[in-house]
């Protein structure tokens, strides 16, 4: 375990501006501090962390384990969001096709898998869907009806390119479209986690490779792997079916946060600061990163990263 010591200065609070689609810090989504005058904290509400001395007593009286995420300096990762629903007959094979893409692809792929809409709605009788896999706060249900508005399943989007989803026999098209391109951007990734609170530091490094003129927003996300529950596959109920890449937690609200403009060599640093589900498997667990155009007319992400939580 490696007890990660700050140094005791405060150089500044950072309060943020506003966001392209959503404010970058809603209420709902913690406070913003500084300590060494270069990575911005972002805390979660629920930690109750209303000044930077109390965000250092968090840090340095906890110890953390950390993870590193893929390098990407040289590749554009690709994020495949996937809306499916455990009473979705056919979602399973939409589900089979991202594990083919995923095993092919390697860590260039960071597969999303979105519970919303009738499909991922829980039966309030009977002992079979009763699991509410949907991540909190209606967020995904916003993905769904933006992004997938005629309801159709199994669905997902390659990179969110187009804004809309597409049906399964084309994501291979659109991956080999798009993963020979040179990265427009590099995200470093690591994760501090403390065991014994149960809490997560998603540390990230933005670096612009090229000056561009979109404006663009971080969006974070918690996932989790190997989710054991019902599934209605074709005409089976299986009550041990493997739901993988769920998504449980949108860390930063429903569009994430706004970055600042995109010129070449400079870089952004944010870190994110929550506690975790008791009931999450936190060896199962990863944090996902990505940098999509804000602009609603196409929401593509340009570079993406993920990194384990736990070994």
């Amino acid at each position: 375990m490696k007890k990660i010591i700050f140094a005791l200065s405060i150089i500044s609070i950072i309060i943020s501006s506003c966001d392209k689609i959503d404010d970058p810090i809603p209420k709902d989504q913690g406070s913003s501090f500084s300590l060494d005058g270069e990575t911005e904290y972002i805390t979660d509400p629920s930690l109750g962390i209303s000044n930077s001395e109390q965000l250092l007593d968090l840090i340095n009286s906890n110890s953390w384990d950390s993870l590193d995420g893929y390098d990407n300096s040289n590749r554009r990762f690709i994020v495949l969001e996937e809306f499916t629903g455990h009473t979705c007959l056919n979602c399973p094979i939409g589900a089979a096709e991202v594990i083919r893409l995923d095993t092919i692809l390697g860590d260039q792929l960071i597969p999303v898998s979105i519970h919303a809409g009738k499909f991922a709605e829980p039966k309030q009788t009977g002992d079979k869907y009763k699991s509410d896999h949907r991540p909190p706060s209606g967020k995904a249900e916003t993905y769904a009806t933006t992004f997938n508005p005629g309801d159709a399943y199994p669905r997902g989007m390659v990179s969110r390119i187009g804004g809309a989803v597409t049906p399964v026999n084309s994501w291979e098209g659109a991956i080999n479209a798009i993963k020979d391109d040179n990265p427009k951007a590099v995200i470093k990734m690591r994760n501090f986690y403390s065991a014994a609170s149960n809490l997560l530091r998603i540390d990230i490094e933005i670096e612009w490779l090229e000056t561009l003129q979109e404006d663009y927003n971080l969006q974070v996300f918690v996932a989790e792997d190997h989710i054991i529950d019902w599934q209605l596959n074709i005409t089976v109920d299986q009550p041990d079916y493997d739901h993988r890449h769920m998504l449980r937690k949108i860390v930063n609200d429903t569009w994430g946060k706004s970055l600042n403009e995109a010129n070449q060599g400079e870089t952004q640093k944010i870190q994110y600061i929550l506690p975790l589900d008791p009931s999450w498997k936190a060896n199962d667990l990863e944090s996902i990163a990505f940098i999509y155009d804000s602009d609603v007319t196409s929401y593509e992400i340009i570079q993406a990263n993920a990194a384990h939580v736990s070994e």
